[in-house]
């Protein structure tokens, strides 16, 4: 595991996977300064409307069961991550990008010289081959995971795969037993359950792996699969296309558009909104804080 180097973050912008020097930019080619009489119009797009921002918040979150009943997955734990298949400069310069940006969230932070990664991120030859191998060979890794889920995953295709593992917890953080049957449910007492606002579970994230096909990611810099990683990691989501109403970091693999060059306004508002308060809020209710959330950025934003 590579562990994060103090300072390195400052080096991140721009710094290509394989570690390529940036070309200075060509005086020929740089924008003419504007002449004493030219008129600068500066704004901002149309704003989406809130049911536009709750529709892609929606669109993004890989659900599990009715939302308005289940909370939404996040990771509890102190935040440990972890890089393989990298030179270690750039394994440093990725796990920095991370917990800056769990730091951002108010994360617990792992103690970064000894930890065991809860988020490892693996850069391989062929990730859908070595999710076979390891279904072949170690099979049990995946008992956890639903037999429809675990296919799914096996048999994705594209640059990259993630594979989470989380586990339903009381409010309390008391661990559910799994359900062995459809006649004996786990059952489990507490006090204080009943609530308008809250329900009485959450989901906790214990680890996820992120995949990366070596060869697919080389046009990719550090700080997009950084906040990549950081976006599939720290919640449960799903990739999308360029096609979508605000920009994402998920429509980093998308080949129809141009992706974002990090984390976007809307995913930090996404993230925000999901590690704000309590974990055992129902789901819907954090889907449609985003459009809040995503509001009070943009005045900090103009605030600055």
């Amino acid at each position: 595991m590579m562990l994060s180097r103090t300072g390195a973050l400052g080096l991140l912008a721009g710094a290509a996977i394989l570690g390529t020097p940036l070309q200075a930019q060509d005086a020929g080619n740089r924008p003419a300064e504007p002449d004493a009489n030219d008129i600068v119009v500066t704004g901002r797009a149309d704003e989406p409307s809130p049911a536009e921002v709750n529709r892609q918040a929606r669109e993004i979150t890989e659900e599990r069961g009715d939302l308005m009943y289940n909370p939404l997955a996040r990771i509890e734990d102190r935040l440990c991550p972890g890089i393989l298949g990298l030179k270690p400069e750039f394994a440093a310069l990725m796990i920095d990008r991370i917990r800056w940006s769990g730091e951002r969230l108010d994360m617990w932070m792992a103690d970064d010289t000894d930890c065991s990664p809860n988020l490892v991120i693996a850069f391989v030859e062929d990730g859908q081959a070595e999710l076979q191998r390891l279904a072949e060979n170690q099979g049990y890794l995946f008992q956890w995971m639903d037999r429809k889920d675990r296919d799914a995953l096996l048999a994705e295709e594209g640059p990259v795969r993630v594979w989470t593992t989380s586990m339903m917890r009381a409010s309390n953080g008391m661990p559910i037993s799994r359900r062995e049957s459809l006649t004996s449910p786990p059952v489990m007492q507490m006090n204080a359950a009943h609530s308008k606002i809250y329900i009485n579970v959450r989901e906790d994230i214990a680890q996820t792996v992120v995949l990366f096909d070596r060869e697919k990611v080389r046009d990719k810099t550090l700080i997009q699969l950084a906040d990549y990683a950081t976006m599939r990691g720290f919640a449960k989501t799903r990739p999308t296309s360029s096609a979508a109403t605000m920009d994402t970091i998920l429509a980093l693999f998308d080949e129809t558009g141009t992706p974002p060059s990090g984390l976007t306004d809307f995913d930090q508002a996404y993230l925000r909104t999901l590690y704000k308060g309590i974990p055992n809020i129902k789901g819907m209710t954090k889907i449609n804080g985003v459009d809040r959330e995503l509001r009070n950025i943009r005045e900090e934003q103009a605030g600055e």
